[in-house]
């Protein structure tokens, strides 16, 4: 079952959409936000992550985070940018409680 999720949340195409595309794919978001619950209920009985997926988890809000702090600058952000800020805590918020 955990590498069944593994599959899920490494092959999900959501950062790297946004990180390559600026794109905001909300099936992919779904879809990742899903797999991580899964995990995080599947990891309140491990003591052990593999470190592959540890490594994704770990860098995933922060590519997120990296996005959004692109539109610093910006004086009026666009919905991409709020939207992003918005992904980016509950990416935080989903990965902290894998990891916990």
């Amino acid at each position: 079952m955990l590498n069944d999720i593994k599959k899920q949340i490494i092959t999900n195409n959501f950062v790297d959409n946004v990180r390559v595309n600026m794109n905001f794919n909300d099936h992919e978001y779904d879809k990742l936000i899903s797999s991580l619950e899964s995990l995080a209920n599947h990891m309140k009985n491990e003591s052990i992550i593999d470190k592959e997926l540890a490594l994704y988890l770990y860098t995933m809000p922060q590519m997120i985070r990296n996005a959004y702090s692109s539109f610093d600058k910006w004086e009026n952000k666009p919905e991409l940018a709020l939207r992003l800020e918005d992904a980016w805590i509950e990416l935080d918020s989903l990965v902290i409680n894998c990891l916990s």
